[in-house]
């Protein structure tokens, strides 16, 4: 898994699993914050108010900043938050909170049994859901002159840096967003255009 990038839902989505009369119906959606997600997982307590369980998983942020909670809601331990937070963990999607309901359909499935259930309707949940890629990426204050465009314009396409509005004075002032992933390397071809133009390129991290 690259620790530099991750997958988040682009909207919600909806998928249905129905095992010996349960019915699992699954729900994702983008959740940027612990708050956001709880307000989903409410919003489905609500429309699904008869449901049997209503169990829950979300993670946020990636990398050092990873959060991540789940919750069985009266199932057997580890049989339903554990295997919808897993379900995030493969398919590497963060920023999401993925929520299945369960309507009992009267034959208990025993522990291997829920946890399969719950654990293959949030992956049809994932598997509708259209996930759109996310790149972590520091923010670069950059002051070069004129004649070193050309060369940091080639250097940030080579790199996936995305270089924002430039500000026109004695010299040219922007702010670039560079991958973690890249950004050893972009900072190696910085230091080579310093020094051609004998210090006068500049960076610092914002």
């Amino acid at each position: 898994m690259d620790p530099w990038s991750y997958f988040a839902p682009s909207a919600a989505a909806t998928a249905e699993l129905k095992e010996q009369g349960s019915r699992f119906i699954a729900h994702v959606s983008p959740a940027s914050s612990p708050e956001e997600a709880l307000a989903f997982l409410d919003s489905l307590r609500k429309r699904y108010h008869d449901a049997t369980h209503h169990c829950w998983a979300y993670r946020l942020g990636w990398g050092e900043s990873l959060l991540s909670r789940s919750s069985d809601d009266g199932e057997p331990s580890h049989t339903a938050g554990e295997p919808i937070l897993k379900s995030l963990e493969e398919k590497g999607v963060s920023e999401a909170c993925l929520v299945v309901v369960r309507y009992f359909g009267g034959v208990k499935l025993g522990t291997g049994g829920l946890a399969r259930a719950y654990r293959a309707s949030a992956r049809l949940a994932l598997d509708t859901a259209r996930l759109l890629p996310r790149v972590l990426t520091e923010t670069w204050e950059i002051d070069l002159p004129y004649g070193a465009q050309g060369s940091l314009h080639h250097t940030a396409a080579a790199l996936g840096v995305d270089l924002g509005q430039q500000v026109f004075g004695e010299s040219v002032s922007l702010e670039a967003r560079v991958p973690k992933g890249a950004s050893q390397a972009f900072g190696g071809r910085m230091d080579q255009l310093r020094e051609l133009w004998k210090g006068a390129v500049r960076w610092k991290l914002k």
